[in-house]
């Protein structure tokens, strides 16, 4: 990776919603929101500190599995060197709720994205860094496993 004063990153910011529809929290996005949601231009923080922007989100797009998958510059350094030394390789969505009476969502909107250490959602990581793919899964299991 050539030190360019930024680093390029793309990854998963929210995983497949659950077939069937459902939510595992009231802030987890169903298949018509990932659909919709437009991340490009919001913030990319640390943590969700809001006093530590690290950078800008470039784009967000449905991956081929369903997930909500984004692209972001970082540009604070401590940043850059913490998700090449792999300190900072989740991703983590900040969704604003709109509540109703009875406890209802009326809208959910993502005012942010955040790296951390392990995002809280099942497989939001960044997997790529300057056009190299950095994060993999392999399956080993006889049904989790490709047969060629």
């Amino acid at each position: 990776m050539v030190a360019t004063g930024h680093l390029d990153i793309r990854g998963v910011a929210h995983p497949r919603p659950p077939r069937g529809g459902g939510r595992r929290t009231p802030a987890d996005l169903n298949a018509a929101e990932i659909r919709s949601t437009n991340l490009t231009g919001r913030p990319l923080l640390n943590e969700h500190n809001h006093d530590a922007r690290v950078g800008t989100c470039l784009a967000s797009w449905e991956g081929k599995n369903g997930e909500l998958r984004m692209a972001a510059r970082v540009t604070d350094p401590a940043a850059i060197r913490d998700v090449k030394q792999g300190k900072l390789r989740g991703l983590s969505l900040g969704t604003d709720m709109l509540m109703a009476d009875d406890g209802g969502v009326l809208y959910r909107g993502q005012s942010e994205l955040s790296i951390c250490a392990e995002g809280k959602r099942p497989g939001t990581w960044i997997d790529t860094i300057d056009n190299r793919v950095m994060h993999q899964t392999h399956r080993a299991s006889l049904k989790g496993a490709a047969r060629r």
